[in-house]
């Protein structure tokens, strides 16, 4: 009888011991990263490190693109122009403009621009790209149109070093039949193939702001840029609100920052330079010029 327990109790503990080893070689479904929600945006936005004047023909400054130490190219609404400037003391000083189109009759409305090497790319609003390069000292120009039109509005364009392609932000209609009139899209433009991938690479969705801003924000996207070395895609808006998005590259809603419109009545450019300072145009208004302005992370 002493017997039977002993085995009894010995065949209990095996089963128990089994089954534990089950368990713990059951493999638990990954959890997906958590990322961290900040309320404000780590730039320092209320006292800029820098601010340059811009010259008249950049009244109406739509677009800046980091180009090298102290020099900026940019881009204005209504001429088909570059503008290479050198930042001074307090004005950015144009040294040349590149003209990349026959100035004719049409409008133009031209709203970002961004650099991969010695190619630049222009955006105009109703979904066109202007490819331009020179070869054998020859300036060329493509003319590229895009799966998008004047109801979606692209005004962002920036260079995304992980992919090597653009990322477009659409101010108005998404282009996608499923979201609400007030989702906003960023599609991919593929720079090998000269196509745009039909899916967006983010949708920004208004109420994913209640979180950080502590309300449901219009979002107007006018500008777009990633970070060299987060690889954060930050994305700025105009219209009745001047704010600024800090999404991950893979999408999610990190951070948020309002914009002062006394200082930016007009945000519609926006770009780091190679050490992560952020950079950011605004058009004239009321008398007053355009003006670029320098912000520094707030840990500098």
């Amino acid at each position: 009888m002493i017997f039977r327990n002993i085995i009894s109790i010995a065949f209990s503990i095996c089963l128990c011991f089994s089954c534990q080893t089950k368990s713990k070689d059951k493999k638990e479904p990954a959890e997906e990263p958590v990322v961290k929600k900040e309320s404000s945006i780590a730039f320092d936005f209320e006292h800029p490190a820098k601010r340059w004047a811009l010259s008249d023909s950049l009244l109406e400054v739509s677009g800046i693109a980091w180009t090298g130490e102290n020099k900026i190219m940019a881009i204005e609404d209504f001429r088909p122009l570059l503008y290479n400037l050198s930042l001074g003391d307090s004005l950015a000083t144009i040294t040349e403009k590149i003209p990349f189109k026959e100035t004719s009759k049409e409008k133009y409305d031209i709203e970002d621009l961004a650099l991969i090497k010695d190619t630049v790319f222009a955006l105009y609003s109703h979904g066109k790209l202007f490819k331009i390069w020179t070869e054998k000292k020859k300036l060329m120009v493509d003319e590229i149109k895009l799966d998008l039109d004047k109801a979606n509005n692209t005004e962002g364009l920036a260079y995304d070093p992980v992919t090597g392609n653009l990322l477009i932000a659409c101010k108005n209609e998404s282009a996608m039949e499923d979201e609400k009139k007030s989702t906003r899209s960023v599609f991919e433009f593929d720079t090998k193939s000269n196509i745009l991938k039909p899916e967006p690479f983010l949708l920004i969705h208004e109420k994913e702001f209640k979180e950080v801003a502590g309300e449901k924000i219009q979002f107007f996207p006018s500008a777009i840029a990633v970070h060299p070395a987060t690889h954060d895609i930050y994305v700025m808006s105009t219209k009745e609100t001047k704010c600024l998005a800090q999404f991950t590259h893979e999408g999610q809603l990190k951070a948020f920052s309002y914009l002062d419109k006394e200082m930016l009545p007009q945000p519609e450019g926006i770009c780091f330079d190679s050490n992560g300072n952020l950079y950011i145009s605004t058009e004239g208004r009321h008398g007053k010029p355009a003006y670029i302005y320098k912000f520094l992370p707030k840990n500098q």
